[in-house]
């Protein structure tokens, strides 16, 4: 069988294989075409040698065969990340290239952010993907919670390392590039580097998440509503005004706190924050919230842990803080 018929047989068929460590299906499609995304165009002999070269390139993500002359194009997005691109045109035909780069899976595929990478449908799980927010090719690796909802990027990691170390000496990142350091058990970003984050992928949600195997568990996510904004504009330094705090966020699963059922108490009057330590760049990691002298989310650089308690006890090897944007 020559390589041609083996094509058209592929056309026929969907063949499924590993790419990235994750299946993918891969057909031609005749009398489609993926507009606006070429970033390479040559004559070839034939179509088999179109997929060919597009298969051998990870970079191209899917091609157009032009019937008429035999041009084939190297397409930089496809018709699963880009799905309003694929229009019909019976002088074409389109396939996917299923050795194709997933996004957020190598440098020269970076995502603007973990949602970008989710909604793409290139998702494998949670784990470390490339991003690149500002769309400048200085690309790092963040961490993204793909299970919990979808689309969360971490920006802050704090892991206790042991009951006898209830202290942070870790040191907040001054810039959104920081998130890369979050495997170290100890990351944080400013005020002021949420505000950065904010303006290149202007997220619209913060989850916050802690718990301590002898203790409780906080989890929450803001909502998608004028509430739930104005907490995110607070912690992207946005504005220094407490933002209220009933109604603005919504529990999630596991979610066992005191803290969670008492927002009409939080701070002074049902408020995110701290009236002494809201315009300062530590906000999203001391006293984001809490019920004064009864129910805490408090990680100080220095000072006792705090999760849904007031005296930093009860500690173990483990106890995370973590929150999220998408």
């Amino acid at each position: 069988m020559d390589v041609f018929s083996f094509w058209f047989i592929l056309a026929s068929y969907s063949v499924k294989t590993f790419a990235q460590q994750c299946k993918l299906t891969q057909r031609s499609e005749h009398g489609l075409v993926l507009l606006d995304h070429v970033f390479k165009s040559f004559t070839v002999d034939r179509l088999a040698s179109c997929y060919i070269a597009c298969n051998s390139q990870p970079v191209c993500q899917s091609l157009n065969f032009r019937l008429s002359d035999k041009t084939c194009q190297f397409n930089k997005e496809s018709n699963i990340s880009c799905p309003a691109s694929l229009k019909q045109n019976e002088g074409f035909i389109y396939a996917d290239n299923p050795d194709r780069a997933l996004l957020g899976s190598v440098p020269f595929r970076a995502a603007k952010s973990c949602q970008h990478v989710f909604q793409s449908g290139d998702s494998t799980g949670n784990g470390e993907y490339w991003i690149d927010p500002q769309g400048t090719g200085n690309s790092f690796k963040a961490f993204c919670d793909m299970t919990t909802g979808g689309g969360w990027m971490m920006v802050l990691n704090v892991i206790l390392p042991s009951p006898q170390s209830s202290r942070w000496n870790g040191i907040a990142e001054q810039t959104f590039q920081g998130m890369r350091n979050y495997g170290n058990g100890k990351m944080a970003i400013t005020k002021s580097a949420m505000k950065q984050l904010r303006a290149y992928i202007n997220f619209t949600q913060i989850r916050f998440h802690c718990s301590k195997e002898k203790g409780t568990t906080f989890h929450v996510r803001t909502t998608l509503n004028n509430k739930g904004t104005e907490v995110v504009r607070y912690f992207s330094g946005e504005r220094d005004e407490m933002p209220d705090s009933c109604d603005s966020f919504v529990r999630i699963d596991g979610d066992n706190s005191r803290l969670a059922q008492n927002c009409a108490t939080w701070a002074y009057h049902g408020k995110w924050g701290h009236v002494s330590h809201n315009v300062g760049e530590n906000r999203l990691y001391n006293y984001a919230a809490f019920v004064a002298h009864s129910y805490h989310w408090v990680i100080p650089t220095g000072g006792h842990w705090k999760c849904d308690d007031n005296t930093g006890d009860n500690l173990s090897t483990g106890d995370f803080w973590k929150v999220y944007v998408r």
